[in-house]
């Protein structure tokens, strides 16, 4: 299950661990083994798990974008 989530209190991204401050965007991940982890912006973009993309003429991040998404060169 992935959720994208905005943050209510200060948690640490398990990738970096930087801090995600409240009110700050992030990945909620439950994998394998009912494994959660937390991913800041910056990492989620760089695994492919987020990513900028155009709807009605404004750039927004998405945390479920689809292969066509992903393609688009960013503008």
């Amino acid at each position: 299950m992935n959720c994208g989530c905005v943050a209510a209190g200060d948690i640490k991204c398990d990738k970096c661990q930087r801090l995600i401050e409240q009110g700050q965007r992030y990945l909620f991940m439950e994998g394998e083994k009912g494994k959660k982890q937390r991913f800041c912006v910056e990492c989620c973009l760089v695994k492919g798990y987020a990513a900028y993309v155009t709807e009605k003429g404004e750039k927004v991040l998405t945390f479920f974008p689809t292969k066509a998404d992903s393609e688009k060169k960013p503008s």
